[in-house]
C-alpha cells in the first residue's frame, strides 16, 4: 500500500487531470484532422460530367452546324474542342485556335454549375464532316465524341421542257462519312414505281471520290408527254432524312413556234397582217393554223395551271 501526504495526493490528482485533457485535446485534433480529410475528399471526388446531349448530327451543305456540349461540375478546369479526324485542336477555352472565322465557341452559363461549350461552324462545307470531341482538360478519360454529316441534294427548282424530250432528273446525296442506304422518289406525293410509271426508269448507285462518298439517283423518262408534269421529290432514307421538290412542266413550244412559221408563211403568201389576240383571220386558207394554234394555247394554259 502506497501512502502519499495530501500536498502529493493533490499533485498527483492535478497531473491526472492534465494528462486527461491532453487526451482530449488530442483526440479533438486528431477528428478535426479527420473530418478535414473527408471534407477535403468529398471535393475532390465531385468530378464533370458530361450531360446528355445529340451525338449524332447532320445537316445540310452551307447550314449552321452546332455541336452540343455541356457540362456540370467543371470547377476551374477548361474545356477543349479536337478534330478527330485530322488531329487537330480547334478551342480551348473561349479561345479558337484557327485563323478560320466560321469556326467559334459558344459559352453559356447556367444554374446547377452546368456550363454550355457548343462550337459553332458556320457554312459547314464536306470538308467540316467527320467526328469530333469535347474534352475537359487535364483529365484524359472525360471526354465526348460528336458526329457531323453533311448532305447536299441538288434538285431544286422548275423546269419546263418540250413534250417528247427526253428527260433527266438526278438527286445527289453527298454524306461524310456516311451516306444514306437508300433514295426514294415521288410524283405529286406518290411513290414512283415501275407498275405505276412504266415510262419512269430509276437508276441509282455509289460514287465514292477521297473521303466522300455520294449516293446518285436519276429519273429518265424517255419521251415526256404532258401527264409527266408535276412534283417529283426525292427522299433520302436516312436517321436524319433529307428532302427536295423538283416541279417539271411538260409544254409544246417547239410546236407553238412551227405554227408561228406558219402563219409568217402565209403572210408572206397572201400579203395578209397577222391577226390580233383572240381574233380569226379572215382568210380561209389560215383559219384553219389559228385554230391548231388557239387549241395549243389552251393547252399549255393548262399545263401552267396545273403547277
Amino acid at each position: 500500500m502506497e501512502l502519499y501526504t495530501s500536498i502529493e495526493k493533490d499533485i498527483i490528482d492535478n497531473q491526472k487531470t492534465v494528462d486527461n485533457w491532453t487526451k482530449l485535446y488530442t483526440i479533438l485534433e486528431d477528428t478535426a484532422v479527420i473530418l478535414h480529410d473527408e471534407s477535403s475528399n468529398n471535393q475532390t471526388t465531385i468530378k464533370p460530367i458530361f450531360l446528355p446531349s445529340v451525338t449524332n448530327i447532320t445537316i445540310k451543305l452551307g447550314a449552321l452546324a452546332v455541336l452540343p456540349c455541356s457540362i456540370q461540375n467543371l470547377q476551374d478546369k477548361q474545356v477543349a474542342w479536337r478534330y478527330v479526324d485530322e488531329d487537330k485542336f480547334l478551342t480551348i477555352g473561349k479561345t479558337t485556335w484557327l485563323k478560320s472565322s466560321d469556326i467559334l465557341i459558344e459559352h453559356l452559363s447556367q444554374a446547377n454549375n452546368i456550363s454550355n461549350w457548343d462550337l459553332l461552324i458556320k457554312n459547314a462545307q464536306f470538308k467540316n464532316g467527320g467526328v469530333y470531341e469535347c474534352q475537359i482538360t487535364s483529365t484524359v478519360d472525360l471526354t465526348r465524341r460528336v458526329q457531323l454529316s453533311i448532305l447536299e441534294t441538288s434538285i431544286s427548282g422548275e423546269r419546263t421542257v418540250d413534250r417528247g424530250d427526253k428527260i433527266y432528273i438526278k438527286c445527289n446525296v453527298t454524306g461524310k462519312p456516311h451516306i444514306p442506304t437508300d433514295i426514294q422518289w415521288y410524283k405529286d406525293g406518290h411513290s414512283i414505281t415501275s407498275e405505276d410509271f412504266p415510262n419512269v426508269i430509276i437508276t441509282k448507285y455509289v460514287s465514292k471520290l477521297d473521303k466522300l462518298s455520294t449516293f446518285i439517283s436519276e429519273i429518265i423518262i424517255d419521251k415526256s408527254v404532258f401527264s409527266d408534269t408535276g412534283i417529283y421529290t426525292c427522299r433520302s432514307l436516312s436517321v436524319d432524312a433529307v428532302k427536295e421538290k423538283f416541279r417539271l412542266q411538260i409544254g409544246d413550244t417547239v410546236h407553238v413556234k412551227r405554227m408561228f412559221e406558219d402563219l409568217k408563211k402565209e403572210r408572206r403568201k397572201h400579203s395578209t397582217p397577222l391577226y390580233k389576240s383572240g381574233s380569226l383571220q379572215k382568210n380561209s386558207s389560215s383559219k384553219q393554223s389559228v385554230l391548231v394554234l388557239q387549241s395549243v394555247t389552251v393547252m399549255l394554259i393548262w399545263v401552267l395551271w396545273n403547277r
